[in-house]
């Protein structure tokens, strides 16, 4: 079969293909899926050098179980869902996990996965959102301008008839205290999925 043939291959015939080793299927699907999910992955690193290794983590995967794919799995969820649990994985081990709080609510209710994982995902939302409404009231309310209102650091201070500065130190403050929490609230998430 010639290059161009693979092509036009439907997903479910080229991962028939990959489970028999065929490594031009594999570069199609390749093709076919990078490009969509390095910007899904991107929206929430936001770095693109860890995106990158986050998406070759993800085929690596993918061809090192290639003859235990499942045989009815729709190809792009199945790939979504395999990014998100890298995603996962890239966040409870980050060092820097500052610059993901602000997509955790969207990262949470972003995918189209299975029941199980819905479920967790809305488990992460609610935790999180529980250890923001812990934070001292005024440190949550400027918190809340920010991340979920997407208020600017003056619009902040104007409409709060506050400083710039004191409003960047108590969006640093809040960060801090709920960087200590995260880690340990993922980890609790991935292995004890029924914890309220």
């Amino acid at each position: 079969m010639q290059d161009s043939e693979y092509a036009t291959l439907s997903d479910g015939i080229l991962v028939d293909l990959i489970r028999q080793d065929d490594e031009r299927a594999f570069s199609v699907i390749y093709k076919r899926y990078s490009v969509p999910l390095y910007i899904h992955a991107n929206r929430f690193i936001r770095d693109r050098e860890e995106t990158k290794d986050i998406l070759q983590k993800v085929f690596v995967k993918i061809w090192d179980i290639r003859g235990k794919l499942p045989t009815d799995i729709k190809l792009s969820s199945y790939l979504y869902q395999v990014v998100k649990n890298e995603l996962i994985n890239h966040i409870s081990h980050s060092k820097v996990v500052d610059r993901y709080l602000d997509s955790m609510s969207s990262f949470a209710v972003s995918y189209v996965s299975d029941t199980d994982h819905v479920i967790r995902e809305k488990q992460l939302q609610a935790i999180i959102e529980r250890e923001i409404e812990n934070l001292p009231e005024k440190m949550r309310e400027i918190f809340q301008l920010s991340r979920t209102h997407y208020l600017s650091h003056r619009e902040i201070a104007e409409k709060l008839g506050i400083s710039e500065k004191t409003v960047k130190n108590q969006i640093s403050n809040a960060l801090k205290l709920l960087r200590n929490k995260l880690p340990l609230l993922l980890f609790i998430l991935a292995f004890f999925p029924d914890r309220p």
